[in-house]
């Protein structure tokens, strides 16, 4: 059998659309995801506080890290769709790592004057903070990091 090469070009840019259309449909993390391991954090913070008994602190950093693994489990075996990662642009990255340093500068902003203020807990109060700022913007950045690496599929579209 064989294809002419408009055909061929017109076939690859019906897989581009598509692909294109599949990664808007799911944002590029599931919003439960980056929730999870923010509790996971809360969680750590709240077992190693100052004055928590040594056996709470080890029996919950063991229960807390088989609750990270876990999630991390779900979310590989689970996942529907995984863009490569030749379609993550440098923007959409940057982008992911100053949500995150943002979403522990929260924490940090929570923390530290509840610290100074002699606040028991205060670190766990922070990360339970961080942890509804990345329930609340989580799905906005998964989004668009999702339309990122579309608009990326579509530009190797016309450009081919």
């Amino acid at each position: 059998m064989s294809i002419s090469p408009e055909d061929a070009a017109r076939t690859l840019a019906d897989v581009r659309t598509t692909q294109a259309r599949a990664l808007r449909a799911e944002p590029w993390f599931p919003a439960w995801y980056p929730v999870g391991v923010a509790l996971f954090a809360t969680g750590v913070t709240f077992v190693s506080e100052p004055g928590t008994d040594p056996a709470v602190t080890a029996g919950g950093i063991v229960v807390l890290t088989i609750a990270l693994v876990g999630l991390v489990l779900r979310l590989t075996l689970t996942a529907r769709m995984r863009a490569h990662r030749s379609l993550l642009e440098p923007a959409a990255l940057t982008g992911f790592v100053v949500w995150v340093l943002a979403s522990v500068g929260v924490a940090f902003a929570v923390a530290f004057p509840l610290d100074a203020a002699g606040v028991a807990y205060s670190g766990t109060y922070g990360c339970l903070v961080m942890t509804a700022f990345m329930a609340a913007t989580g799905p906005l950045v998964g989004r668009w990091i999702s339309s990122r690496l579309a608009a990326g599929v579509e530009q190797a579209k016309e450009t081919r």
